[in-house]
Parts: structure tokens; sequence; C-alpha cells
């Protein structure tokens, strides 16, 4: 550890020498020496209800509030303790997801993307980050693919490599159609293929410790790298909005207002085309009504004629006589 301490100290002074450049990045690559000796910080990311803070409970032995109602419960950055795996202290730093039910996306974006640059200008990369999927999901749902693209935009490709994809809730899943749904996720670019082709694992998670063990294992004999977020923000001084992540998520709403917008003209549509059909069930219904009305005139008319014709009351030849004098 002094060897360690001693390196940084030695290569942040020189670094500070005039003629010498990337000092900001050379400190930042001391630093994480330093962690990687020291330790391991995993973020563990993905949508809400993916099983985040249960499986940092289980690893860690934390006891971090899980939400079991329609709720989310993580809605700020929460840090486990540390805990000792392999003669190594890994810390697992657990996030909200997006669709939160109390924060917007932006919101949550600028809650991973200050943490996370604070953490970097501080000198502390992660050694990696696990991103959670259910597996119990009949398919992708327009949300878990957003969360998805945002998620790969704030790591970018060159640090899939320190990624693992780990899907969850196999218990409650047949596995013949978990496997389906797995190789289907893998297979696909608007899914999980273009993490996995740039180096990203694909792992299960069975809900135990063990399991759950196995897979920080993976992040051991890694080097940590910064997310691209993280470079942008703190390295090219991007504002959040002019990020890759800042981006996308604005694309993302950008849609939903223009799907919002659609559908508000079909709704709209679709009640004036009942405001049209009510009309004409109306004029319709009035009309037979009208019509009812002049057949009622009209009988009662012809009984004030029967009362009133001047053959009433005689009968036989000289009602026939009667009615031919009328004619």
């Amino acid at each position: 550890m002094f060897t360690a301490i001693l390196k940084f100290v030695l290569l942040y002074h020189a670094l500070l020498q005039p003629g010498c450049s990337g000092w900001s990045k050379g400190i930042h690559a001391a630093a994480s020496d330093l962690n990687e000796k020291s330790g391991l910080a995993i973020a563990v990311m993905g949508p809400t209800g993916s099983g985040k803070t249960t499986f940092v409970n289980l690893a860690s032995g934390s006891n971090m509030h899980v939400g079991m109602g329609l709720q989310s419960c993580t809605s700020a950055i929460q840090v486990a303790p540390p805990f000792a795996l392999d003669d190594r202290q890994v810390t697992l730093i657990d996030t909200p997801g997006f669709d939160d039910t109390a924060k917007s996306d932006a919101q949550i974006l600028e809650i991973l993307a200050t943490h996370l640059s604070q953490e970097y200008q501080a000198g502390r990369r992660l050694s990696g980050v696990i991103y959670l999927h259910r597996i119990s999901d009949v398919r992708m749902s327009g949300i878990s693919m957003r969360t998805f693209r945002i998620f790969r935009q704030l790591c970018g490709d060159t640090a899939m490599t320190n990624v693992a994809m780990v899907t969850t809730f196999w218990e409650s899943v047949d596995k013949a159609v978990a496997e389906a749904r797995e190789k289907e996720l893998v297979g696909q670019h608007t899914f999980f293929k273009h993490a996995v082709d740039r180096g990203a694992q694909l792992l299960r998670h069975n809900d135990t410790i063990e399991s759950a063990h196995a897979i920080i294992r993976g992040f051991l004999g890694g080097s940590p790298k910064p997310l691209l977020i993280q470079e942008q923000i703190v390295d090219q001084q991007m504002r959040l909005a002019d990020t890759s992540a800042g981006a996308e998520l604005d694309r993302e709403m950008l849609e939903q207002i223009e799907d919002h917008g659609q559908e508000k003209r079909i709704l709209q549509e679709e009640a004036e085309e009942e405001i049209r059909e009510r009309e004409e069930q109306a004029r319709q219904k009035a009309e037979a009504d009208m019509a009812r009305h002049h057949e009622e005139v009209a009988r009662h008319q012809r009984e004030i004629a029967r009362l009133q014709h001047p053959c009433r009351g005689r009968r036989g030849m000289r009602r026939v006589a009667c009615e031919l004098r009328e004619l």
C-alpha cells in the first residue's frame, strides 16, 4: 500500500511540472491504480423493479429498503458498506432506475451523472457495471428498451468490456421459455447484441449469494475504466444535455412528445367520430319520433273524422244511402 501511495504522489508532482500535458488524466490513472489495489467499486444499474437493491443487499449483506409495491424505493444513489471477497474490498453502488415513480427520467440521469462525475473527478473509477434485466418479462417493453439505450450511451462502447448484463428472476419462469428470451436478447441489436459484441458479458443470477459473488468475481481481474459520461462531463467539460446520454434522453423525450401528440390526435378523431355517430343517431331518433308523432296525429284526426261523420249511427240500407250521398 505504501508503494502505491508513493507512486501516486510522485506521479502527481511530475504531472504538475511545466511542459506536462494531460495531468488530469494522469491523476485519474494514478488514483485508479490505487483504487484497483485497495478495492473495487461496482455500480448496479437497470430498470425500476429489476432487482438492483435486492442484489446489492444479497451480495454485501446490507439491509437497504427493497420496493415490493408499485412505487420504486431507490430514488437516489445508495452506497453499500464494503465487504470482503477473495481478499478484496468490494463496494456496490445501488442506483435509481429510469421510469421512477417519484422522479422524472431527466432527474434520474442528473443524479447518476452528478455522482459519476464527482467520483471520477476525485480519481475513483468504477471497476465494473452490472446491468440487471428481468428475464420474467414477456417482452422487452418500451421502458426497458429506453432505459438500455440511455445506459449504452452513458457507458460508451469502450467501457462495455467492464459491463455484465445480468438477467434476474429465473426462478419465476420456465427454463425453456427463459432461455428462449435470453437468446432473443443477445441476438438482436435493438436489445443486448450491441453491448455483447463490444465485450459485455451476459450472465444469469439465480437469487443466491453464491450467484451474486460469482458475478462480482468477474471484475476482480479487470482494470477500472471511465464511463463515457464521466469523460464527457469532466474531461471534455460538456453540459449534461450535450453528452451522449443526455442527447439520447432528449431524443427519447421528443419521441414521447410526438407519440403523445399522435395519440391525442387519434383520441380527438375518435371523439369527433363518436360525436358524429351520436348526432346521426340522435337525428335518426328525432326523425323516427317525428314520424311516430305525425302518424299519431293522423290517427287521431281519422278518429275525429269518423266520430263526426254524418252517417254515423245509421245502419243497413240507410247508412249505405247516406254514404252514397256523401260521395
